[in-house]
């Protein structure tokens, strides 16, 4: 009997031991991913991930639109640097299959740039690593932790080396910066718990967007305002895997909105809605940003609950109080009853902005605001009261205080001119429409019919508005042809799916369909 006790015992002390080796050097392992990890997501807004194998350089040597993104200079550096260290065997063989992550950051001088971070294989030894390294002629020894790796065209690329972490990049700073490790980062929480839920996937994309204001003002000519003020207070993040293709770059992923204060949380738990009032946008659209819900007084009662939230509520309730004392009109006996499932906003390429609501009923509606608005001429009135629209509507309207407006076709269009509602009525009337573009429809039909949250640009018709808007040296990628000019839309689409957004994020370009020789002869 002492015998079969010692041997259990025994086997079950070996097992324990076994246990704890195994988790202590997983535990060791998953401690050197963190920190490069770590030093990738340090105030990055954007990080790409992808695994350092042959593979995945062989399919993104054909993606040329994914080149265009980058622009030439700064694919080229990643073309210098695969040669120079990827390529090299005795130096890749410390790295192969580890994961790779390119951040996008704010350097100095309005620019951004590169930080590549990734580890040594845990089980090579790093000395080694080392002593490889030194022995490459282009690359010397700068200081302790720092290498300085001199491509073929001159270019000085900074290597840091900080334990088992790599970090590269032409700016010394973002290697400096890397080097401070924050001890907690949500950012750097998110990335890891969906790395464990994605896998097989070739590139994956994250975004952190507390950091976006960092990334714009080294984008913008001005301030965050307007409409980018939203990411001024986004505290969201995403990640989006690439789907190959050559004739679009499309991500698909989640949005996961942190603040419980955000605006679109108004529209999580709702079904995605098929849209229509994108429509009636006239052809010169710039951009719009698309709302839609299931059903107006559900969606209504989650709007009264952020504005209490927001501390909002009182200025709302005086401003229904004061139409009916001032103008015998019950708003709630309006809105609530006759709006439908969605609403936009959006800006022309003359700069100008306006808003859509749709609407079950439009004859009645403009009926019933009547005695709370003025005649500009038979087909435009003006709001009497401000903040009506607000009231009911939130945050996307706040810049409509006492709009000029029309309801046609069951939509209420408001502008903050009136010159500006004339404008969409003489294009709406003649039929020259958004949705009659192919460059358009052709975007529209690479993504899900059902939305939430949608946010459309126009390149060609927004050319103005970047112009004015952003810094020149981006203004230049933007309209060059090796750049993005190639590419005449961009969608960021979202739709509910419980307390996540499912989201496509679209760069399209549209190709003209080939005339056969046969036909284009005759």
């Amino acid at each position: 009997m002492k015998k079969i006790i010692i041997l259990t015992s025994a086997l079950f002390l070996g097992v324990a031991l076994m246990a704890y080796l195994y988790f202590s050097k997983l535990g060791t392992d998953n401690d050197a991913k963190d920190l490069a990890l770590q030093s990738a997501t340090n105030n990055a807004a954007l990080v790409f991930s992808f695994q350092n194998d042959k593979g995945f350089y062989d399919i993104m040597e054909g993606q040329q639109l994914i080149q265009k993104v980058l622009g030439k200079d700064k694919m080229n550096l990643l073309k210098r640097l695969k040669a120079e260290i990827i390529d090299d065997n005795g130096l890749n063989k410390y790295l192969k299959d580890q994961q790779v992550y390119i951040s996008v950051l704010p350097d100095s001088n309005k620019t951004l740039n590169f930080l590549i971070t990734l580890q040594v294989q845990p089980d090579n030894d790093i000395k080694k690593f080392y002593t490889e390294l030194k022995a490459k002629k282009a690359v010397s020894e700068s200081s302790k932790e720092l290498y300085t790796i001199k491509l073929k065209d001159s270019l000085l690329v900074y290597l840091g080396v900080h334990g088992q972490v790599l970090t590269v990049s032409t700016s010394l700073k973002l290697i400096n910066d890397a080097n401070v490790r924050l001890s907690e980062n949500p950012f750097t929480d998110y990335i890891k718990e969906n790395n464990r839920q994605i896998k097989n996937v070739l590139v994956h994309v994250y975004i952190n967007f507390n950091q976006a204001p960092l990334l714009l003002k080294n984008i913008i000519a001005g301030n965050i305002n307007g409409e980018i003020a939203i990411f001024n207070k986004q505290n969201s993040f995403a990640v989006l895997n690439y789907n190959f293709s050559k004739e679009k770059i499309l991500f698909s992923g989640n949005t996961e909105l942190k603040d419980q204060q955000n605006y679109l949380k108004l529209f999580e738990n709702t079904a995605p809605q098929s849209t229509s009032i994108q429509n009636i946008l006239p052809d010169n659209t710039a951009n719009y940003t698309l709302y839609a819900y299931d059903e107006y007084k559900t969606w209504l009662k989650k709007l009264n609950n952020w504005q209490k939230q927001k501390k909002l509520s009182k200025k709302s309730s005086k401003v229904i109080k004061k139409v009916k004392d001032e103008y015998r009109t019950d708003l709630n006996a309006i809105f609530p009853v006759y709006t439908k499932n969605q609403f936009i906003l959006f800006q022309l390429s003359t700069t100008e902005k306006l808003g859509a609501i749709s609407l079950s009923d439009g004859e009645k509606v403009k009926q019933l605001l009547l005695d709370v608005s003025a005649d500009y001429n038979e087909d435009i009135r003006l709001f009497k009261s401000s903040d009506i629209l607000y009231s009911y509507f939130g945050e996307p309207f706040k810049k409509f205080g006492r709009p000029y407006y029309t309801i046609i076709d069951n939509n209420l269009i408001m502008a903050n001119n009136a010159s500006t509602v004339q404008s969409f009525l003489n294009d709406y009337k003649n039929n020259r429409l958004l949705i009659q573009t192919p460059q358009y429809l052709d975007a529209v039909n690479q993504i899900s019919t059902t939305s939430n949250v949608s946010y459309y640009i126009n390149a060609k018709n927004s050319a103005d508005i970047f112009r004015n808007t952003i810094q020149l040296g981006f203004y230049k990628h933007l309209r060059a042809d090796s750049g993005l000019k190639s590419f005449d839309t961009f969608y960021y689409q979202m739709s509910a799916d419980r307390n996540k957004f499912m989201t496509n994020l679209l760069l399209n370009k549209y190709l003209k369909p080939e005339i056969p020789d046969s036909l284009s002869n005759r």
